[in-house]
């Protein structure tokens, strides 16, 4: 372990791969690089194919390397990624990713700086982006962060948990966001801590990102909306995502995630620990404001 201080609190790395050796390289060099230290590196191989387990303990022998028998899925891994994280700050880093020279340091002093933070989102831009060419390069409070540029307390988690581990890919984001919501921490986006994202198109495919984009943020809502919100909310998730799944040609995908859904629903709501109707109303209020600082600064 490594020795920490409150000062320099010890920043663990999450970093969850599967059959993207040369990308994941790139990502653990680019957290190596950084300014600020004490850091550990904890990377999670989803039973890759491509030597990428065996690279990684050649090239960066100091990286807490754990290996999975199968893929269990992003959320799941990086479950495990963060469970084996020994710092009081966890960042969490997608394997086509990588740190901009101070991203972690500005992500420390935006938690000592500023009271009840549990999330500091980073801005995330494409490769040789301009960092003022998006219209989220303004510090703002939110009611969701990206779970592959972020840094969570590690307090945080030991109190509400993890993210869903049947979520597999797609939204486990929106449902750990209404937990730490309803925790009392709050979540801040915040510009100056960036992550370039590759987005390489090695394991996307846009037609499961359609079906459990929308199976899992119907699962959220019956998990998480308080019970007199759920049908109705579930019929407007349900209505867009299959409106979606029209437009780009992935009906037959989201109608599938309905079903899967309906098929779930009694275990889902034995599954229930639903959040407060106060943090439904301050997703709202949270959404309302950021809806009017986008049309002011159009």
């Amino acid at each position: 372990m490594v020795k920490t201080n409150s000062k320099n609190p010890l920043i663990s790395v999450a970093i969850i791969t599967w059959n993207r050796q040369k990308h994941v390289l790139k990502s653990i060099e680019s957290a190596l690089k950084q300014s600020y230290r004490p850091i550990e590196i904890v990377v999670v191989d989803s039973a890759s194919s491509d030597g990428t387990s065996e690279a990684i303990e050649q090239v960066f022998p100091e990286v807490r390397l754990v290996r999975l028998h199968r893929n269990l899925g992003c959320p799941e891994g990086r479950n495990i990624a963060m469970a084996n994280c020994t710092g009081e700050i966890i960042f969490s880093i997608d394997d086509d990713a990588w740190f901009d020279s101070s991203t972690l340091k500005l992500c420390v002093e935006c938690f000592k700086k500023k009271d009840g933070i549990g999330v500091v989102n980073c801005q995330v831009l494409v490769p040789k982006q301009n960092k003022n060419a998006t219209q989220n390069n303004k510090e703002h409070y939110t009611y969701q962060f990206n779970g592959g540029a972020c840094a969570i307390k590690k307090e945080v988690l030991n109190k509400v948990g993890y993210f869903p581990a049947d979520f597999y890919r797609q939204g486990e984001e929106n449902d750990l966001a209404l937990k730490i919501l309803d925790a009392g921490f709050s979540i801040l986006h915040y510009p100056p801590a960036i992550v370039y994202h590759e987005r390489v198109s090695i394991n996307r495919n846009n037609k499961l990102f359609m079906f459990y984009g929308c199976r899992n943020e119907l699962y959220t809502v019956i998990r998480r909306y308080p019970l007199f919100f759920v049908p109705a909310m579930v019929s407007w998730k349900a209505i867009s995502w299959n409106w979606l799944g029209i437009k780009n040609f992935a009906f037959h995908f989201t109608l599938g995630a309905c079903f899967a859904t309906a098929i779930k629903f009694p275990k889902l709501l034995l599954q229930r620990e639903a959040v407060s109707l106060k943090t439904i109303k301050r997703v709202i209020k949270l959404r309302r404001n950021r809806s009017v600082e986008l049309s002011i600064q159009k």
